[in-house]
């Protein structure tokens, strides 16, 4: 394969071509549907797979994003995106079918309803410079993809984002072999919702030989019962000014729906006013059905690893500071007062005891009641899950690696810290990207970068990361800050402060 022709081609399985674009020596293919359009009859409907097509496709420019709204929207701020979202893209290094290179797919993160592959932070050009086929997907968020229609299921299954993703394994599953890629190394990866959204998956048998790895950052495992899913459906229709069912929701004004999810998303009061108790972060989740998801993340992996052992290697683990990007940002850190920390601890159903032991913990200059809320959400919402789904994946899969981000952000006057997502840029190698540098600051360590993409790409490639695996009484994790090194967490007392409660 000569690198530098103006069109690299491909053939797909069923003898379609795609024509995409040569950007510094690697193959770009973007916007290419793996699922019909979801407008119309099949807006809330099970995914439908792409049709075939002859000749040769444009794969040059992204598919639109999700419908969702600008992270800071005003009132009057207009939709982005369109429902033909519904798509894949792909980075490889020159290669022929039939290379066996090891292939990465990653999901974005983005609370179930915002975000984007097509996000220059996430562009895969500098792994897939490393050996690997890079595959990102979209998949519909906000109320197309995780607002639960009860009683309808028929005509709009619950979790259609999570049905989404599976459709899309599929398509890498019969179609990454154009590119080089070998579909029995697939590495699944993301963060936040995206390593959620993995963790359901994993506990599915739907998925089962869809993917022989992953890799969950800052896994966001918090699920929705059917109780709180129709809370959920109530606010949303209630500030949207209709009723609320199928018809009628799916019958509003687009903008109206999404500013409703904003809305909640953004303002912790409203949420509760609704009845939406601060146990979830964000107003849409996936929820457990008892079809789709028979269990939450966690319980659903502890009862069918137990049952079969996967074939399955994990890797997991998630960042020291993570709620300071909620936090820290605006000064909300330094307006938490005691009664906001009680009421979170009473929400997930932590005792008053546990809350102070936690906070004891925590060093004297950060026990103030911002510091706190923050350690005891960074705790709840991503630090336990990722410790939890290392433990069942030490026990029942092949293997498994943790990992710790402790990396200090310099952002907002050295207060960001290793903060949610602040990981993501050296991940990707793209430090300079806007999204980049506001995580990370202008001046990050490109060390560090290379030395996390190395681990990333040697555990897909190999299933080993570089680390020692997460086994025994007080099993190793690797720590990655301004020194990178194998060892326990330093606190497993703080963990246990959640045993029963996650």
């Amino acid at each position: 394969m000569t690198v530098g022709t103006a069109e690299p081609r491909v053939t797909l399985a069923h003898g379609g071509q795609l024509r995409g674009l040569w950007e510094e020596g690697v193959r770009v293919f973007r916007g290419m549907p793996c699922a019909q359009a979801p407008r119309g009859a099949l807006r809330f409907a099970a995914p439908v797979p792409a049709s075939p097509w002859s000749g040769v496709r444009d794969a040059t420019a992204f598919a639109p994003m999700a419908p969702q709204l600008p992270r800071a929207a005003r009132a009057d701020a207009p939709m982005l995106g369109g429902d033909d979202c519904l798509a894949v893209n792909v980075w490889a290094p020159p290669a022929e079918p039939g290379a066996h290179l090891p292939v990465m797919v990653w999901v974005h993160g983005g609370g179930f309803f915002r975000g984007a592959a097509s996000e220059p932070l996430y562009d895969g050009a500098a792994l897939a410079r490393r050996g690997v086929v890079l595959v990102s997907v979209q998949y519909r968020l906000g109320i197309d993809g995780f607002l639960h229609f009860d009683g309808e299921e028929q005509a709009a299954p619950a979790n259609r984002g999570l049905l989404d993703l599976l459709l899309a394994l599929q398509w890498v599953r019969d179609h990454i072999h154009a590119w080089g890629g070998d579909v029995s190394r697939t590495t699944v990866f993301g963060q936040s919702a995206g390593a959620g959204a993995l963790a359901c998956l994993m506990g599915m048998p739907a998925s089962r030989g869809l993917f022989q790895r992953a890799i969950l950052q800052s896994p966001s495992v918090a699920c929705q019962t059917l109780e709180e899913a129709a809370a959920a459906r109530r606010a949303v229709a209630t500030l949207a000014g209709v009723e609320p069912t199928l018809a009628a929701l799916g019958g509003a004004p687009q903008t109206a729906v999404l500013h409703a999810v904003h809305r909640l998303a953004s303002e912790p009061a409203l949420r509760q006013q609704h009845g939406l108790g601060g146990r979830n972060f964000f107003p849409l989740r996936p929820v457990v059905d008892g079809q789709v998801l028979t269990a939450p993340p966690l319980e659903a992996l502890a009862q069918q690893w137990a049952a079969q052992s996967p074939d399955l290697q994990v890797l997991v683990g998630s960042n020291a500071q993570e709620m300071r990007l909620y936090h820290v940002p605006g000064g909300a850190i330094d307006r938490v007062t005691e009664a906001q920390v009680h009421a979170f601890a009473q929400d997930v159903d932590l005792t008053t005891d546990a809350a102070e032991a936690l906070r004891h913990m925590l060093p004297p200059a950060q026990q103030t009641h911002g510091e706190w809320l923050c350690a005891l959400q960074s705790d709840y919402y991503y630090r336990v899950p990722a410790q939890r789904i290392a433990a069942l994946a030490s026990r029942w899969a092949r293997s498994a690696y943790g990992y710790e981000f402790t990396w200090p952000s310099p952002q907002w006057r050295g207060r960001l810290g290793a903060a949610h997502g602040v990981e993501l840029p050296f991940v990707f190698g793209n430090l300079h990207t806007p999204t980049g540098q506001e995580l990370a600051g202008p001046a990050p360590p490109a060390a560090l970068s290379e030395a996390l993409q190395q681990r990333w790409v040697a555990f897909a490639r190999d299933g080993h990361p570089g680390w020692a695996p997460y086994v025994g009484a007080q099993p190793p994790v690797e720590h990655v800050g301004e020194t990178l090194f194998c060892a326990p967490h330093a606190q497993p007392e703080r963990f246990a402060l959640w045993e029963g409660v996650l």
